[in-house]
């Protein structure tokens, strides 16, 4: 047997698994003017006349499932974090909130977002009733100050959990200080079909049934859908962006950015000029740190800082990858 590594992070637990060119000024106008909706501007946006406030880049624990929370919540605040996105897993220790809360607090991190209990894997976490387990995810996110939650979308079979998200989903979120937002998803494809699971793939078709929207930017890839169109479709209810890059080849990767094909530089920009101000969470594969903790905190370092620069910095972009 070869000879471990030292410096291998303890505590691993042993459980499986382009925006549009720049153009002429009153082009720019034009397509700032249409971030405006009946009047009033989107949701998750400041009119332009504010100034927009500081976005603290968030970091998901969902792709930390190999470690255990404490190892995880360690390497986050390490990595210059302040804010982080809790998943909630199979992992008891994070169903309930007063240890993740205790946990990060003595980190200097803040539990700002809660990923309910929606993965295949733990989809008997908190019940099999979505309804029941977003409610008991705002409880859960206000115990620990976390003002939103992100779910998946009702699978084709859940009739009344779509229903109440048409229906009752955005006054609950007024009601109860959370805001839940519905994920992009994708489907599966076997020999070049389209199996569909969840309802509202299309995220045009999303943006007209949630009322508030998380865009998953290696999901939108997967679903075979150009990244700036999809962002252009939910732009008026988002108010949530899990970040990664995408290697184009039909996986949910993940991938650090600039290490795939995604547009990312473009699409961070369009965040930026757009005023957006909801929440940007990294979540990004973390498999090939998992035996290098020095390299681990290195990688979420500079993804960090790679997104902050560009949604407070009017950085030129290069010129890359077309628009698919």
């Amino acid at each position: 047997m070869g000879r471990q590594d030292p410096h291998a992070l303890s505590g691993v637990r042993n459980e499986p698994p382009s925006p549009p060119q720049a153009g002429p000024p009153h082009t720019r106008t034009l397509r700032r003017l249409r971030t405006t909706v009946r009047g009033r501007f989107r949701v998750g946006r400041l009119p332009p006349t504010m100034a927009a406030r500081q976005i603290h880049v968030q970091c998901s624990t969902g792709p930390f499932w190999a470690l255990e929370l404490e190892r995880a919540l360690d390497v986050l605040a390490e990595a210059g974090f302040v804010e982080i996105e809790l998943m909630v897993t199979r992992d008891p220790r994070t169903q309930e909130p007063e240890l993740p809360g205790r946990l990060a607090e003595e980190r200097g991190l803040r539990i700002a977002s809660v990923h309910g209990p929606f993965l295949a894997i733990s989809k008997t976490v908190w019940g099999l009733d979505p309804v029941q387990k977003i409610r008991r995810g705002a409880d859960f996110c206000r115990s620990v100050g976390a003002t939103s939650m992100i779910v998946h979308p009702p699978y084709l079979w859940e009739r009344a959990y779509a229903r109440w998200t048409t229906t009752e989903m955005e006054a609950y979120s007024a009601e109860t200080g959370v805001t839940v937002a519905v994920e992009t998803m994708y489907p599966k494809w076997v020999a070049g079909r389209k199996l569909r699971g969840y309802r509202w793939l299309d995220p045009a078709e999303l943006g007209r049934q949630a009322p508030h929207i998380a865009l998953d930017t290696s999901h939108v890839t997967v679903a075979r859908r150009d990244l700036l169109d999809s962002y252009h479709a939910v732009a008026d209810r988002l108010v949530h962006v899990h970040l990664s890059d995408n290697a184009g080849d039909g996986r949910d990767g993940h991938l650090e950015v600039e290490q795939g094909v995604l547009p990312l530089d473009r699409f961070l920009g369009e965040l930026r000029r757009d005023g957006y101000s909801g929440v940007v969470s990294l979540e990004l594969s973390v498999r090939r740190y998992l035996q290098r903790p020095k390299q681990l905190v290195d990688a979420l370092r500079r993804n960090r800082v790679y997104v902050e620069k560009r949604l407070t910095e009017s950085a030129r972009v290069e010129k890359g990858m077309p628009r698919r």
